[in-house]
């Protein structure tokens, strides 16, 4: 995926731009720089299969408004980060997050709900376009799948961020389209299960690196997995994919499908998943690509390249990067003295999960929510280390979005719902970290995935399905100090707000261009 998708990304952006997807009003008032426009594009395949990398692309963006990137942000909101940076002072929207006490005008708030919007917005467009092209029909059904995946993980990430969000599934052309209301969350989510369930038999049953890093059947179906287990444990309620119903027996099905025929396995050493030797290895079933092949320079349109901004985001500030592993890093998303302690004693994944203040040569400068824990997973490791372009800009590291240990573990959860082996999937988990058999329980799949997914995502959604008092519990009792803390305690005291149910606020800058159409969530 980095050498064809990489190398078309700039294209797409053109692309992009000339079927206008831009919305400053100038730019309305300027002949168009490419001779390709809405008229004469989505003729050829190569007109699709652009179309369909922009689709793809606006899965790296973290930068839209702000710095956001999803998997860190969620981690922040969870028990197993808290913001970090430089100080109280140096990013104030992410300290929100952290703190639970969101503004509803904060700025990565809104560009978190752009970029889902814009991916939507690119995905229904080739869908409503690709009867025009002039290709034969299975190459038709390939992109149709992929748009419909794409489509699907966004609404996903916006649903579970934002709960009360519009359902858009055409392009809007009008003025009078443009203000949408919102969906029930139970009818986003039979969208994301509609067009999963259609998408999957349409994708191939490939790896990810046979493929390019394109999506794969395996992939879809541990999506739906994914929806149906937050629908489920949020909302107490089945899917209903169209005319299918999408319910526990019905997810754990699709798991056991990547199970028994995906070829995906578990990597004999956990801590590999996260080297840049790991990508699209047999135990990833879905990855968000990122790469330096393109060089980028500017900090004006971050997302324009095709680096990661978390790596840098969430590196620690290494006074000297000639005497460490890494390049210097931002300090975000420092991790908890909870998280630390959520492992056993012998399991390796903790050294695998987190960066010890204790393991660097050197000196380092010590920022705000200072615990001593980084993240080792998504980090400036220099076997990361970007090539050419501005160093910050230009992280290559794949963010590792379903990896199978996931898939096992949501089998084993799926399992003690419908009474069938959750213990055989639970162990597989534990052995390959050399750990004893543990039951097959809800509580100990649930500790199971914090240690296992540990500052990958999840965690935060994890809490949410469980119950708005189990997320107070846990969120509450991170504040608790650990004896490499530097600062305040009043630092580190965080308070959730179960008024909010543990959804973030709808952009108020939505809310007003919608003419009050739009509501504002609970809490806030």
């Amino acid at each position: 995926m980095k050498n064809i998708l990489k190398n078309s990304a700039r294209l797409a952006f053109v692309a992009a731009l000339a079927l206008g997807t831009a919305s400053c009003d100038d730019f309305l008032d300027v002949q168009p720089k490419d001779a390709r426009v809405e008229s004469n594009f989505y003729k050829t395949e190569a007109d699709a299969m652009e179309a369909l990398v922009s689709i793809y692309d606006v899965l790296q963006w973290n930068t839209v408004t702000g710095f956001h990137p999803t998997p860190m942000f969620m981690d922040i909101a969870s028990d197993d980060a808290y913001a970090g940076g430089a100080s109280r002072t140096d990013a104030p929207n992410i300290i929100e997050v952290d703190m639970h006490n969101i503004r509803t005008s904060n700025p990565e708030i809104q560009g978190l709900w752009k970029k889902h919007y814009i991916g939507i917005y690119r995905a229904n467009m080739l869908l409503e376009k690709i009867d025009g092209v002039e290709a034969s029909q299975e190459f038709k059904d390939r992109i149709v799948a992929e748009t419909k995946f794409l489509r699907a993980h966004f609404y996903l990430d916006l649903v579970r961020t934002y709960e009360n969000v519009p359902l858009v599934l055409n392009t809007l052309v009008n003025p009078d389209q443009y203000n949408q209301p919102q969906a029930t969350p139970q009818a986003v989510f039979n969208q994301i299960a509609k067009d999963l369930e259609e998408a999957i038999p349409n994708l191939p049953a490939s790896t990810l690196r046979a493929n390019q890093g394109r999506v794969t059947k395996w992939a879809a179906e541990a999506l739906l997995a994914r929806a149906y287990l937050f629908y489920n444990g949020v909302y107490d309620g089945q899917l209903q994919a169209g005319d299918r119903t999408v319910d526990a027996q019905r997810a754990l099905t699709h798991l056991q499908d990547i199970i028994s025929n995906s070829g995906h396995t578990l990597l004999d050493n956990y801590a590999d998943n996260f080297k840049k030797s790991g990508e699209y290895s047999q135990e990833s079933v879905w990855e968000i690509a990122y790469s330096d092949l393109n060089p980028w320079y500017d900090w004006g349109y971050i997302q324009g390249g095709e680096g990661n901004m978390q790596p840098q985001m969430q590196g620690p500030r290494v006074v000297s990067p000639a005497l460490e592993s890494y390049e210097r890093g931002w300090s975000f998303a420092t991790a908890t003295q909870a998280l630390y302690e959520a492992f056993e004693e012998n399991d390796p994944r903790r050294d695998a999960t987190l960066l010890i203040e204790t393991e660097l040569n050197g000196d380092l400068d010590k920022g705000y929510q200072h615990t001593g824990y980084f993240s080792q997973k998504y980090t400036t490791s220099k076997d990361y280390k970007p090539g050419a372009g501005q160093p910050e800009l230009n992280w290559g590291n794949n963010y590792r979005s379903v990896r199978y240990s996931d898939v096992l573990l949501m089998a084993a959860e799926l399992s003690v719902i419908t009474g069938g082996d959750a213990q055989q999937y639970l162990d597989s988990v534990r052995e390959r970290v050399d750990l004893p058999s543990v039951p097959a329980t809800l509580e100990n799949i649930y500790k199971e995935r914090r240690v296992e997914l540990a500052m990958e995502g999840q965690r935060y959604w994890d809490l949410l399905r469980q119950g708005v008092n189990v997320a107070e519990q846990k969120i509450n009792a991170s504040s608790k100090r650990g004896p490499l803390y530097t600062g305040d305690q009043v630092d580190f005291n965080v308070t959730f707000k179960p008024a909010t149910n543990g959804f973030f606020p709808i952009p108020q800058s939505e809310i007003a261009i919608s003419n009050g159409l739009l509501e504002q969530n609970a809490g806030y």
